[in-house]
């Protein structure tokens, strides 16, 4: 398995118009420039990753996203993204996942899933993303924290329930509540499972992220094992 991380403002957008018509028409959507040109900088950054996993030249990748049971229309824009080189599937899962400047993707020969969020968001400011995402225990565990932590601990808990969700093929058609994440502890060192598949937790710092970021990938519990 393969963790990355990219600044979205370091990448040439000169091959924007090769990412094809249904990531283009997403792209027109933004109505701020800036969302726009990250989003497109997130797709040359993945497909450049993926090129250089498997030495292949950039203009013989293209990619399919695929949104099974989509209830806005699978228009191959969104979704689980799908690579090919010259036309044939390539022999990888990838996963990717962009927050402000950055893009942290996963490649792996099996189920991967990664997330990356910035606690500073106004998002993990107070308590409504826990009615969305947290169990009872997960509750009780932001409220032991000191009121400055928790919006830290409340993105950690979301990646990592977003990384498996990726990688189980399910996504958010999952209830979030319906997975608990354990002890940060816990998951640091040996891992977090659900539906054969196990998460982790990785320091911001590890990747040249800003410290208000939290991280995780998921990837399926054989891999895993294997893992140093």
């Amino acid at each position: 398995m393969q963790l990355a991380v990219r600044r979205l403002d370091a990448v040439d957008l000169g091959a924007a118009a090769s990412l094809g018509t249904a990531v283009q028409a997403r792209a027109k959507g933004f109505h701020h420039e800036e969302d726009r040109r990250r989003f497109l900088a997130g797709r040359l950054a993945a497909r450049s990753l993926v090129a250089g996993y498997l030495q292949a030249p950039e203009d013989t990748v293209t990619a399919v996203a695929h949104c099974p049971d989509c209830l806005h229309g699978n228009d191959g824009s969104h979704g689980e993204p799908r690579y090919f080189i010259a036309g044939r599937p390539i022999p990888l899962k990838v996963s990717f996942s962009r927050s402000g400047n950055w893009l942290a993707a996963a490649l792996a020969r099996t189920r991967v899933g990664v997330d990356l969020e910035d606690s500073a968001a106004k998002a993990f400011a107070d308590t409504a993303v826990e009615d969305v995402m947290a169990t009872g225990a997960e509750r009780a565990a932001i409220a032991a924290v000191a009121v400055p932590d928790r919006p830290r601990l409340r993105a950690q808990i979301w990646v990592r329930k977003e990384a498996l969700l990726k990688a189980s093929g399910q996504g958010l058609r999952v209830d979030p509540r319906s997975v608990e994440t354990g002890s940060d502890e816990r998951v640091r060192e040996k891992g977090l499972g659900f539906s054969g598949l196990r998460a982790y937790d990785v320091e911001p710092e590890q990747f040249g992220l800003p410290a208000s970021f939290a991280l995780s990938y998921a990837v399926d519990a054989r891999e895993a094992d294997g893992l140093a």
